[in-house]
């Protein structure tokens, strides 16, 4: 303490000092400013200055002592302790910042992906692994191993997620964007497309979708992508309309190359091609080729709705026509779709995905494949039908209604469900229960008039599972259900139409079951019974025509549950089903290009083929095989030519045979010869054609 004062003491005296000599100076500048009145004033303001610099070396080196006191007494020493924690919070930070698992998952699964497309179409001993029991391939996967660099991996893996920190790090806008969940949606996405890609096996697309969707959900945030509101509407309805025509050029291009390659047979593309050459010849539906002699088709199925498509047919007679247009038909669904979206208020960003949804579904772009069928007309139908109820448009609802109604007799069914759905939800019981009993009417009276002029409803082949007398009609199916229901749930759920439960509902979130309104459970007895219940083997797979119909409502029965979801859930759950659809659309439609591919490769031989077909005069009569009758039908008389038609040959004028040395075939071919059947065209390994000695040409 004694120091201290004597420490303050000494201070004192010094600035005693100071202040005197401070004094003496200002005396001695009074008297020499004094003394140099006379002369000029450049010596004085050098002088002034000198004394200015000279104050402030002093007052500036007083500060710096002062200061280095200070800072003396004031700094700290840094535990090693301390150290360790400010290490810790930075990196608590860096990773509160950044989804750093989010991002490692997603460049690993883009490297992964590189090396499947790098290795695509090469060496089949580089492929990942064989999904199929040939037994040369079943270790391959052990090659593909070794194509994997590790320092590749390492070195793009390692690239990648240091740049991504230094630019979240000098750039500070890049921080409000989720780059991270970027990385795992274009990762995973990428990876999940190249390892489905014209894959066939169902169970392996479903684990990688399962995946998929387990890492969104664990790594994405539902409040993250921010930045995509302020993407105009506009540019998703650009992307939108974009993702549409791809697809429905995809798959008109890929049905019509199956169609050039002579994959499409009488049933069921030459039927309905033949059948459009009489609608724009004579206004009916008249084939020969369905049942082997002079029948409409409308004493198989009551299908008006086929006429609509004749001015096209008219324009461009040809079943390439019917393929294209179907396409057009299963897609164009998204236009109402995307409306419905839009008035139940779903942000752009949601309305585009659900697009998706639809665009990308596999269970209305699949059954394509399956030649031309006049189901095609029932997703864009029933979407506008449902989107004038959520509109309440009255007069677009009942016109809808009668075009549903027209597609197919058993179409009724779908009106029957939509308007007990209008009625016990309360959307509009009125009409609801009008379009119920007007459905009801029109339904008995078609089937009567099929019964009595024609072949009468396919009800024994649909649902021949559940009835004890095949002649029993509909109602012997309610019986079986109500008394021996086991028995019914059992036929619904075997382990093949498990699998296509999945293929249906896997995209779809299994939204449509998930509901706490029964009234929309109305939405979904379609595909129970026209799918699950019944035993046809045709009805429960998804790419045959009949899903197209039951697939609509499902997607809108997704759609009606979602909406009742908080904001957060919607935009949790659509994201989920748009990259599961896209992805199912990949497993199981990618492989369709081998169509084209086959195409491609035997080009020559196959419009070789179409040509010395189409030099058949359109008057004559033909007995074809079963894959030629589709590019033979635009004529009147067209027959089946196969191992069970008649011993002898029919009075046809030309008689063609997919080349071929079957026993049956040649056989045949040497009744003709007796028969006085010349050869017309002979291309050995391709095609023969024979013409009848009593046919005269123009």
């Amino acid at each position: 303490m004694a120091k201290k004062e004597k420490k303050n003491t000494d201070v004192s005296e010094e600035n005693k000092d100071i202040s005197l000599e401070s004094s003496a100076s200002e005396e001695e500048v009074s008297d020499s400013s004094e003394k140099i009145q006379n002369n000029n004033s450049e010596p004085e303001n050098e002088e002034k200055s000198s004394v200015s610099q000279e104050n402030a070396a002093t007052e500036k080196t007083d500060e710096s002592s002062a200061a280095d006191e200070t800072q003396g007494e004031t700094v700290k020493k840094v535990s090693f302790r301390e150290r360790i924690d400010s290490v810790q919070n930075a990196a608590a930070k860096f990773i509160a910042e950044n989804n750093l698992m989010a991002r490692f998952i997603g460049l690993f699964m883009m490297f992964a992906s590189i090396v499947c497309i790098g290795n695509y179409n090469s060496d089949p001993r580089t492929e990942p692994f064989t999904l199929d029991s040939d037994k040369n391939f079943t270790d391959r996967w052990k090659d593909y191993s070794g194509t994997v660099s590790f320092a590749k991996m390492f070195l793009f893996i390692g690239a990648i997620f240091i740049g991504v920190s230094l630019l979240r790090k000098f750039i500070p806008k890049l921080k409000q964007i989720s780059i991270d969940g970027y990385i795992l949606v274009a990762g995973v996405m990428s990876f999940g497309i190249s390892s489905l890609w014209r894959v066939n096996n169902e169970l392996f697309s479903f684990s990688i979708i399962l995946v998929s969707v387990i890492l969104f959900s664990c790594f994405i945030k539902s409040d993250e992508f921010r930045e995509l509101k302020k993407v105009p509407n506009k540019v998703y309805i650009i992307i939108m309309c974009l993702c549409a025509v791809l697809v429905g050029v995809y798959v008109a291009w890929t049905t019509i190359c199956k169609h050039r390659i002579f994959n499409t047979a009488v049933f069921d593309l030459g039927i309905f091609t033949q059948m459009y050459y009489s609608i724009i010849n004579d206004f009916t539906q008249v084939t020969t080729c369905e049942r082997g002699y002079p029948l409409s088709h409308f004493a198989v199925h009551f299908s008006p709705i086929y006429y609509v498509l004749a001015p096209l047919y008219m324009i461009h007679p040809s079943a390439e026509t019917l393929l294209a247009a179907q396409a057009v038909l299963a897609v164009s669904g998204f236009i109402p779709l995307y409306l419905i979206c839009r008035k139940y208020k779903f942000s752009d960003t949601v309305s585009f995905l659900f697009s998706l949804v639809y665009i990308f579904s596999t269970s209305v772009m699949s059954p394509c494949y399956y030649e031309f069928h006049e189901n095609a007309f029932l997703p864009p139908l029933l979407m506008w039908l449902f989107y004038a109820i959520e509109k309440e448009k009255k007069i677009l609802m009942y016109i809808m209604v009668v075009m549903v109604l027209m597609v197919k007799e058993d179409a009724a069914l779908y009106i029957m469900c939509i308007s007990l759905y209008l009625v016990f939800s309360g959307k509009n019981r009125k009409h609801g229960t009008i379009i119920f009993l007007a459905t009801v009417a029109v339904f008995v009276n078609v089937l009567t008039l099929m019964s009595r002029y024609g072949e009468g409803a396919m009800t024994n082949r649909t649902f021949g599972n559940l009835m004890i007398n095949y002649d029993g009609g509909f109602g012997e199916v309610i019986k079986t259900v109500l008394s021996n229901p086991v028995y019914f749930f059992a036929q619904c759920f075997t382990q093949e139409k498990f699998i296509f439960l999945i293929i249906m509902l896997l995209p779809l979130m299994f939204m449509p079951f998930i509901t706490n309104k029964p009234s929309r459970m109305l939405l979904v007895v379609p595909f129970i019974v026209m799918n699950l219940a019944s035993g046809y083997p045709y009805a429960f797979k998804y790419d045959f025509q009949y899903v197209f119909g039951t697939a609509t409502c499902l997607i809108y029965a997704a759609l009606v549950n979602v909406a009742d979801l908080d904001r957060k859930a919607v935009r949790r759950v659509v994201p989920l089903m748009a990259a599961a659809s896209v992805l199912m659309f990949t497993a199981n439609d990618s492989r369709q290009l081998y169509y084209p591919d086959t195409y491609k490769s035997y080009r020559e031989q196959n419009d070789r083929k179409a040509a010395y077909i189409e030099s058949i005069p359109e008057d004559a009569s033909v007995l074809a095989t079963s894959f030629i009758i589709p590019h033979a039908a635009n004529r009147k008389e067209l027959y089946i030519l196969d191992e069970g038609s008649s011993v002898n040959p029919d009075t046809c004028d030309f008689v063609v045979f997919e080349d071929g040395n079957d026993e049956w075939k040649i056989n045949k071919r040497a009744m003709l010869e007796e028969e006085g059947y010349e050869v017309f065209v002979d291309v050995e390994g391709l095609i023969v054609i024979y013409v009848s000695p009593d046919y005269v040409f123009d």
